[in-house]
């Protein structure tokens, strides 16, 4: 009902997605504008059974402590809209348009789960053209939103609600706490439909707990039930469709030890594609770093799951990996910019106070390198060539291996032993060979290496169980050591970028300062170094023993993992 802060800080908290520490929340909508107004809605929302009851106990309700006066009764017409595979619903969004004898607005809402009937949302709206009926044409913020995370996809019409609204108003001693409406609404698309009975409890932020005790009295008294869906769930439901978009549908995921390679590659395939899309929303927001990074990281499991299994898959896969690349590519270069942003707060902890503000021109400049490189990657999510990756890749996965594809009929359990064998080799030629004067190259290449073995052990774990779990777990930790130690060798190499294409604007005070991250960087770098011993030696040891045991066993005779 109030109007808070930036933009963005609302609708972060709108995606609902569990941060850890290392998250970072980005602004990368424009600062709020005059044409769209944010709200933080906090609701109660309840069904029931005879409006007519609970509108004559508010009308004489006495309840000490609280006032309540009748408000207008209002006649809504409201269209929801999205893309036909639900881009704004899988984003946790409602978009609405709202029809007024004015004219119209738009809204784009973020979703949330109800706790006893209450949710805490927060929107964006805009007023809408004369003559508009799209909130794709709507200005400012939420025109922004719904082009962001649609595309060029077209919208189309989810269904239409018609609102009769009886409206109460609640204050205390200490002014305005609640807007309280009766609502019977009816649903509509396509000759579907059906009618909801609700009442809505909006209060002030920060007023809940001031307008609970009458909350409570107002659900004894009215036989109210609380609302488990949304009015948006309801509705859909109402007008036979899904409440909740879902992700395509690719086929199985699972993997059994009957299987032939062909057929756990596509298992493995649709797994890491499923985790692709549903996280494309989150990327194309750009307010959390992390559905970005877990993005990224599955287009990474896909092309070395289609590189690993390039012997079992049709050739088509060829151009589905470098499309993928392509898509890739993009993306890593906003990630590996959110990491050097991310960093700021490390270097400045650095520098007393009066020292920290000399990296504010390199934190601009990481920002306006991000913004170009956000641009770049919405265009690769928007075009045709993407649209037809997915289109394409889908349909694939879903058909599964052709019939007769004689090189995928390989069993699973004598393809996966091979694969895992030369990928160990590989890191234990490469690791052997690593000395503390070793170049940064080498240990980055071991770096990669063991990422791939990782992967494959990822891909396979669920035929060999509790052994390939204890395996991984120590190629997990040498890739830790080597993640850390490629990072610092990145963050040197950005910052000698930085100082050589911006050091005149960057000024002495922060050059000086960059050297002095780039020599901590070093000295971490080194002490890495010194920690690869003790993390490799564990690779040579009984885990790898156990699983390679395992495999053969599981081999049956039919050959052995050479």
């Amino acid at each position: 009902m109030r109007g808070v802060g930036p933009v963005y800080h609302a609708l972060v908290k709108a995606v609902a997605i569990e941060r850890t520490p290392l998250h970072r929340e980005y602004a990368t909508i424009r600062p709020m504008d005059a044409a769209s107004r944010e709200i933080v809605e906090v609701e109660w929302q309840f069904e029931a059974r005879d409006l007519v009851a609970v509108a004559e106990w508010l009308s004489k309700a006495n309840v000490p402590g609280y006032w309540l006066r009748a408000g207008k009764t209002k006649q809504q017409r409201d269209t929801y809209w999205d893309t036909a595979d639900g881009a704004i619903s899988r984003a946790r969004f409602t978009c609405r348009v709202r029809e007024r004898g004015d004219g119209a607005e738009a809204t784009m809402k973020g979703t949330a789960e109800a706790r006893g009937g209450m949710r805490t949302r927060r929107e964006v709206t805009a007023e809408l053209p004369p003559g508009a009926t799209s909130p794709a044409g709507a200005p400012g913020e939420c025109g922004h939103l719904v082009r962001v995370l649609c595309g060029k996809q077209p919208l189309v019409e989810l269904f239409t609600l018609t609102q009769k609204r009886q409206i109460f108003l609640l204050s205390d001693d200490r002014g305005e706490l609640a807007e309280i409406s009766l609502d019977q609404s009816r649903a509509e698309r396509g000759g579907l439909g059906g009618e909801m009975v609700r009442v809505e409890v909006e209060v002030e932020e920060g007023a809940e707990e001031r307008a609970r005790r009458f909350v409570d009295l107002l659900v004894a008294m009215g036989g109210l039930t609380p609302a488990e869906t949304s009015k948006f769930q309801a509705a859909m439901a109402l007008t036979g469709q899904e409440p909740t978009p879902k992700s395509p549908a690719l086929g199985s995921t699972a993997l059994s030890p009957s299987m032939t390679a062909a057929e756990a590659a596509y298992a493995v395939l649709r797994k890491h594609f499923g985790v692709f899309l549903a996280n494309e929303p989150s990327t194309r927001l750009g307010e959390d770093i992390e559905g970005l990074h877990d993005m990224r990281v599955a287009a990474r499991r896909l092309r070395a799951a289609m590189s690993a299994f390039r012997p079992y898959l049709p050739p088509r896969f060829d151009r589905f990996r470098l499309e993928l690349g392509w898509v890739a590519a993009a993306l890593g270069v906003v990630r590996d910019l959110d990491v050097q942003i991310e960093r700021m707060e490390e270097w400045r902890a650095g520098f007393d106070e009066s020292h920290a503000h000399a990296l504010d021109g390199i934190e601009q400049i990481l920002e306006h390198r991000r913004g170009r490189g956000r641009a770049r990657m919405l265009a690769v999510l928007d075009s045709r060539r993407y649209a037809l990756f997915v289109e394409r890749f889908s349909a694939a996965l879903r058909i599964g291996p052709p019939h007769g594809f004689e090189a995928g009929a390989v069993p699973a359990l004598d393809a996966g032993p091979r694969l895992i064998e030369r990928r160990y080799r590989r890191v234990r030629k490469l690791g052997d060979a690593i000395s503390p004067a070793s170049p940064a190259y080498e240990y980055h290449t071991l770096r990669i290496d063991a990422k791939k073995l990782r992967y494959a052990l990822e891909f396979f774990g669920p035929l060999y169980g509790k052994q390939s779990l204890d395996f991984s777990s120590r190629v997990t930790a040498l890739q830790d050591v080597l993640g850390l130690h490629q990072d610092a060798e990145v963050a040197v190499d950005m910052l000698r970028d930085l100082a050589e294409s911006d050091g005149r604007r960057l000024g002495p005070s922060t050059l000086m300062a960059m050297g002095a991250i780039s020599e901590r960087y070093r000295q971490h770098g080194a002490e890495l170094r010194g920690q690869f011993p003790a993390v490799y030696g564990p690779l040579k040891g009984k885990e790898w023993k156990a699983l390679r045991a395992l495999m053969e066993e599981r081999m049956g005779g039919r050959g052995n993992v050479n």
